[in-house]
């Protein structure tokens, strides 16, 4: 299965933007030498990039910073190409400081964004081979994102820890690929039930991790135990007999708060998973401060 990443930004989103900048400043410089023998008429800036990064920033890997750095020089290249081209359409004088006030906004942007392209080609997402998702070697830092967004703007997110029930029972009892098979399945189902912008994880032993962005604890409890009710409803076939295969999952749920770490994030969605299966499994359990008894309860029975 593959990934469904609407909203991931490419290199080769980048590159067509150089291109067509490129395209668009040698209109520009038509415009401003010739425009008395063609009639050239000023087209405007290029904007698609810009307005995507603005619009996506807080749904995918864009920092702040990188995103504002571009917005100002691609705004600061718009006003001095506008300069330029009044100039030309006033038949007034362009100067050498006409032009290099273009040229070099333009090469200071697109500069910028051969960064921002090597640094696209130099991420490297972990992916499960198995289930598609991603896997854990980029999930904390992940996470550490979210919580930087959750402190500067106050927008809400949710980490869901999930586990196929009585997973030790499935691997002994079936062979490797119907195992792989079970994993992609769920792994499948994940997918269909959360937005483009979300992410997912595949820990392991159908041990999987959702981070759900812009939502609430309420909200994604609800989201959550459709996606319970939909994983326990799926037929996954045996390969070579006619048996289909039913499983269920069992879902922990935390909101974090401005001041947590990404360990006690972790450990209270697994606290709250730990006392999903302890209920007997197939729940969706959200995450509550316990007493230091109730949480001894709590991992003792996980550890049954």
């Amino acid at each position: 299965m593959a990934l469904n990443y609407k909203s991931m930004l490419s290199a080769d989103m980048l590159v067509s933007d150089i291109e067509k900048h490129t395209e668009w400043f040698g209109h520009l410089i038509r415009l401003a030498f010739f425009s008395k023998d063609t009639n050239f008429e000023y087209i405007d800036i290029p904007n698609a990039l810009i307005d995507w990064c603005v619009r996506e920033a807080d749904m995918v890997d864009l920092e702040a910073n990188t995103v504002e750095q571009l917005q100002r020089l691609h705004e600061e290249l718009e006003s001095v190409a506008k300069q330029l081209a009044d100039k030309a359409k006033s038949d007034l004088t362009i100067t050498l400081e006409d032009y290099n006030a273009v040229e070099h906004r333009l090469v200071a942007y697109i500069s910028q964004l051969r960064r921002l392209e090597n640094d696209v080609k130099n991420v490297s997402i972990g992916i499960d081979p198995v289930t598609g998702l991603r896997s854990a070697s980029g999930m904390k830092n992940d996470i550490t994102r979210e919580l930087d967004r959750r402190e500067r703007k106050g927008n809400p997110f949710c980490v869901c820890k999930i586990e196929i029930d009585d997973i030790n029972k499935l691997i002994d009892h079936y062979d490797r690929h119907i195992v792989e098979n079970i994993y992609s399945e769920v792994a499948n189902q994940l997918m269909k039930s959360i937005r483009s912008f979300d992410d997912a994880y595949h820990l392991g032993k159908g041990d999987f991790l959702l981070v759900l962005k812009h939502i609430d604890l309420l909200d994604t409890c609800s989201v959550m135990d459709r996606m319970r009710d939909e994983i326990s409803r799926i037929n996954i076939n045996i390969e070579g007999s006619f048996e289909s295969l039913n499983v269920t999952a069992s879902f922990g749920v935390v909101e974090p708060v401005p001041g947590d770490k990404i360990d006690t994030i972790m450990e209270n969605s697994k606290r709250a998973l730990m006392q999903a299966q302890a209920d007997g499994g197939n729940q969706v359990i959200q995450w509550q401060e316990q007493s230091a008894l109730q949480q001894y309860a709590t991992d003792v029975s996980g550890f049954d």
